[in-house]
């Protein structure tokens, strides 16, 4: 299989984390605009109170920068180690499937039980990519 085709659920994290940079950005000028909040709160963020929306998209973007990055780490070591297969793509895609679910859920409704459950399958598909990387690579006798 073309190795390479990892580098696709990547790229979706990738739009996904910009995507959600931009609604923050959005959100954070409106409430300067409509008043909610002044432009030196983002001095030292602790200047006011931000809307629950702004809150809602600045922990949803800095989640995108905790535990994605055992998901690179994932498909870079199936890249170099030349194991990708069509299941480690199809666990990557899953991932980047729930990772879109969850940040819709996490700036819009913010339902906790919906948005615990998609997290859950997430971590599923991260440690399914990681027992195959490992039962891939085990050393054979």
């Amino acid at each position: 299989m073309n190795q390479n085709l990892m580098y696709y659920p990547c790229f979706a994290m990738l739009v996904l984390s910009g995507i959600v940079l931009i609604k923050m950005f959005r959100l954070r000028v409106a409430a300067v605009k409509r008043g909610d909040i002044k432009v030196n709160y983002f001095k030292t963020y602790n200047a006011g109170s931000p809307t629950h929306q702004m809150l809602q998209a600045d922990r949803n973007f800095t989640n995108l920068f905790e535990v994605p990055t055992l998901f690179y780490m994932l498909c870079l070591f199936g890249v170099v180690t030349f194991k990708v297969d069509r299941f480690l793509l199809g666990a990557a895609w899953f991932y980047v499937f729930c990772r879109y679910l969850h940040s819709i859920v996490h700036i819009t409704s913010n339902k906790i039980a919906p948005r615990m459950g998609i997290y859950a399958l997430s971590w599923i598909a991260l440690i399914v990519m990681g027992i195959k990387l490992a039962v891939d690579l085990w050393p054979t006798v």
